[in-house]
């Protein structure tokens, strides 16, 4: 049984504890085990939804006790090497056992054109044919701003303050759910574009996940572009709690963590000494929210 809403990883581009590095919070990671280990971020809506599929995905898989058999989505959030890994789709093609129909990739706009530019020309993908045929894959391009029917879910990207080499903006998931609740999927978003406040000045967000890819627990005072800061992103939550977009009824759930300025633990520590007018906690690799927000 696939668990929904479930959190596949929650670390930034290096993982947690990061291979080459012997930092404090690196060494505590090895030492401590549990919610202080990172995968790279993934994010399972449900049986056939999932939101990138990166460079940790097999061992995700394994540590979470479920195939990707069932998928017939992925939602990318942008082409950075941690949160798209294009082995995931011959992974799927040399599977003995797999569905017969194939499997839908989303890109928004300019992260299309990784297609072009990287899986179908590069040295690295020869043998390409073999997995990006009609079988066993179909690229879809969305469009900020544009509402899409993808299975039982309504999913509109939006422009996210952060880019690759393929495209100017990441693109940040708003999800309306089977049960009617409202998510936002806000990875790699940096602090919001203004186009991007606006556009979710009228929404009511049930559940938010954002990054919190420096969680350093001092605050500078600078709202941080490309990545969230601790603090950029409780700028960032006051002014969409301002704007009537969350609530006190609205989880907000930090992932996609690096192992800067603190642990777990302690970053876990730091907000539930805040006073805050809606819910934060951290996630951690594993976690479902299920119980409230499944369908």
């Amino acid at each position: 049984m696939v668990k929904k809403m479930r959190f596949w990883g929650t670390s930034a581009g290096e993982a947690t504890p990061t291979p080459f590095c012997e930092c404090r919070i690196c060494q505590n990671a090895r030492e401590k085990g549990g919610r202080e280990l990172r995968l790279r971020s993934s994010f399972r809506i449900d049986e056939k939804t999932i939101i990138d599929v990166g460079a940790d995905f097999a061992a995700e898989a394994q540590n979470m006790g479920e195939s990707l058999y069932d998928i017939e989505n992925i939602l990318y959030t942008h082409t950075h090497e941690d949160h798209f890994n294009y082995m995931v789709l011959w992974t799927r093609s040399v599977a003995r056992k797999k569905p017969d129909k194939p499997m839908n990739v989303y890109f928004s706009e300019d992260a299309y054109s990784v297609i072009e530019k990287f899986i179908m020309t590069s040295p690295v993908t020869e043998g390409r044919e073999s997995y990006t045929g009609p079988d066993n894959v179909n690229f879809v391009k969305l469009e900020f701003g544009k509402e899409y029917e993808i299975g039982n879910l309504k999913v509109t990207p939006l422009r996210g303050n952060h880019r690759t080499v393929f495209e100017k903006n990441s693109a940040n998931y708003l999800i309306t759910l089977p049960n009617g609740k409202t998510m936002y999927y806000a990875l790699d978003s940096g602090y919001y574009l203004e186009e991007t406040f606006e556009a979710l000045k009228d929404r009511k967000i049930n559940l938010l996940i954002s990054e919190c890819t420096m969680p350093i627990l001092e605050d500078d005072g600078k709202n941080c572009p490309w990545h969230m800061t601790l603090h950029t992103a409780l700028r960032t939550f006051e002014r969409l709690y301002e704007q009537g977009t969350i609530s006190d009824t609205t989880e907000v759930w930090f992932t996609h963590i690096a192992p800067i300025g603190s642990t777990h633990a302690e970053l876990a520590r730091y907000i539930s000494g805040l006073t805050l007018p809606y819910k934060l906690d951290v996630a951690y690799d594993g976690l479902s929210l299920e119980d409230r927000f499944g369908f």
